[in-house]
């Protein structure tokens, strides 16, 4: 066996990385607090309908993988059933340009996409706990934070070079506002349907040979029993569920600058460019974080960095003099704690014993749903009352969680997996 191998760095590792940096990638141009809040403010001028999107990415992400968990025990052959469930989302961009390339303009056009940005998003949740479950049999517990950090940090690398591109399409005279969206819808689809190749590679090591077919409300009457018997999965709830108003916060990044300093559309395009460039920094900081101190830490430091985020950006509210080069590093910073996902889904698999991981994690997607509406709220906010307020709502949740993730588990103190 080769030092690779010994060491976990073996073809599913190589695999499951290699997906997911074509999902990170194509993702890129699809990000609610890049492409996307402009393309709505572009078509409306609402900051409630960016909001609305980010709603909706969490909201139907969560109510899929509610629908999805009960069915997980009874996957034979997870990579196929993964495979087929990634080529009808992953088709799903092409149909948003679509209307674009039709002349639908404005609100209807803004109604087309939420429609389908909904369905992305719920057949993605659908996927979310089998894909879990399969990178918790395929690779080592210690690498699977690592894992994730990779893909973020390769699917970071191929963003730099698509963000060249998105910069040019936003900024262009060349392409009117509904074919340069169009463009980037269908460039999104390109890149996620290239995930399909690797999927394919993933060797499952240990597949179900007596598959449990539960019924959903057997299985959802197990939950509260599981969680009143885990101490540690009580308090990673709930520090969980103040996150989700802190992290919904930074969407707003890209808008909140091009208006707070006047911004051309060239100048514009190039903060997408800076979601990108901090995508890429927390993925090579975020993996390797989780492998050495373990994934609390990236939690915290998540968390540490929206605080700053949102004092970064209402410092340049009363000081516009900190110029672009500041915006710049605040869209930067905002875009790296998007990895936080990497944290908590990575715990959430830690604590959990082999036997119940889906059922942590489902418990991890109920304890979000009411929260899921944080991002509308918060464009509501700043629909009404502006951006400072919302920097200030949005610290507040960020503190109690810093606060309440002191008390999850450290590395050293969570037990060997059982089973």
């Amino acid at each position: 066996m080769s030092l690779q191998s010994k060491k976990g760095f073996d073809k599913n590792y190589w695999a499951l990385a290699l997906e997911g940096s074509c999902f990170m990638s194509g993702i890129s141009c699809l990000a609610t607090g890049g492409a996307v809040s402009l393309f709505i403010n572009v078509m409306t001028g609402s900051k409630t309908l960016i909001g609305m999107a980010v709603t909706i990415q969490t909201l139907f992400m969560l109510v899929g993988q509610l629908y999805g968990a009960p069915y997980v025990r009874s996957i034979r052959k997870l990579p196929e059933f993964l495979f087929k469930f990634m080529a009808i989302q992953r088709f799903i961009p092409f149909l948003m340009a679509l209307p674009l390339f039709l002349g639908v303009g404005g609100n209807l056009s803004v109604g087309i996409f939420l429609a389908l940005l909904a369905i992305f998003w719920l057949v993605d949740g659908f996927m979310a706990i089998p894909w879990g479950e399969l990178c918790a049999r395929a690779l080592k517990p210690d690498l699977r934070g690592h894992m994730m950090g990779m893909q973020v940090t390769v699917g970071g690398a191929a963003s730099l070079l698509i963000g060249l591109l998105l910069t040019w399409l936003l900024a262009t005279p060349v392409f009117g506002d509904n074919h340069r969206f169009a463009i980037i819808f269908m460039l999104a689809s390109a890149i996620l349907l290239m995930s399909l190749i690797f999927i394919r590679l993933v060797n499952d090591p240990n597949p179900i040979q007596n598959p449990e077919r539960m019924l959903i409300r057997q299985y959802y009457s197990k939950i509260p029993s599981v969680v009143r018997g885990s101490k540690p999965l009580r308090r990673a709830l709930l520090a969980r569920a103040f996150s989700y108003i802190g992290f919904s916060s930074v969407s707003f990044m890209v808008v909140f600058g091009a208006g707070a300093l006047n911004l051309s559309d060239s100048h514009a395009s190039w903060l997408v460019y800076a979601n990108i460039v901090g995508g890429l920094v927390g993925g090579i900081s975020i993996g390797e974080v989780s492998r050495r101190f373990g994934n609390k830490t990236v939690i915290l430091l998540c968390n540490v960095c929206v605080l700053i985020v949102l004092c970064m950006a209402a410092s340049l509210i009363f000081m516009p003099g900190l110029g672009y080069a500041w915006l710049f590093a605040t869209c930067a910073l905002a875009s790296l704690t998007m990895s936080n996902w990497v944290g908590y889904f990575s715990y959430f698999l830690e604590i959990a014993p082999s036997e119940e991981r889906s059922v942590y994690q489902v418990t991890n997607t109920c304890i979000g749903i009411p929260f899921s509406f944080a991002g509308y709220a918060m464009g509501m906010v700043i629909d009404n009352f502006g951006f400072m307020t919302m920097f200030a709502i949005g610290g507040a949740f960020v503190a109690v969680t810093i606060f309440l993730s002191l008390r999850l588990l450290p590395k050293r103190s969570i037990p060997a997996p059982r089973g």
